[in-house]
């Protein structure tokens, strides 16, 4: 510190920001995690079942869950961070209540899928990696799910779609939507 030409000091955010950072959205929501905390306290190992279920419980890590899961888990943030960042299976930012997958891989890519992505981009009003403002869909774009013999496929949550051309690609989104303005 003393052969720098900079000085630092202790930056800490404005009381109010900082407690904004760490709430969560719903009163709900720390009770949620905490019960998931609960859950796997006693397992060994227990840092990845946890994230994970807290991944699946809001689709994504939100900062303050990862901060009260460092808290009771006795781990520094960074070491949340650093295996809530590893794993592709995370999400740290915000996604959407539908998460689309669209394979590129080799068998997809040749059978038309860079086709279906453009669709979906069109359709959707985002690009792969996105989130539509209402936060029903987010397109992301893999490398295999695992049934080249139906490609191009895409997968919605647990659903898959198989064999697919862009027209069905738009009745699918279509469906998904009407459903949830139900």
């Amino acid at each position: 510190m003393d052969a720098c030409p900079i000085r630092f000091e202790v930056q800490l955010p404005p009381e109010d920001e900082a407690r904004a950072r760490t709430a969560y959205a719903a009163a709900t929501d720390e009770a949620a995690v905490a019960d998931i905390i609960q859950r796997h306290r006693e397992e060994r190992g227990n840092l990845l079942p946890i994230l994970l279920a807290v991944n699946s419980h809001f689709n994504w890590l939100p900062q303050a869950a990862l901060e009260h899961v460092a808290q009771e888990l006795h781990l520094p943030l960074t070491e949340v961070l650093r295996v809530a960042s590893f794993y592709n299976a995370f999400s740290l930012a915000p996604r959407g209540k539908h998460i689309i997958s669209l394979c590129l891989g080799t068998g997809c890519f040749v059978k038309g899928s860079p086709r279906l992505l453009d669709q979906l981009e069109r359709r959707l009003g985002i690009k792969h990696g996105q989130t539509t403002a209402d936060m029903l869909f987010t397109l992301e774009v893999v490398r295999c799910i695992g049934c080249c013999a139906l490609a191009p496929a895409m997968r919605i949550g647990e659903d898959t779609f198989g064999r697919l051309t862009t027209g069905q690609a738009d009745k699918i989104i279509y469906s998904y939507t009407k459903a949830a303005s139900l």
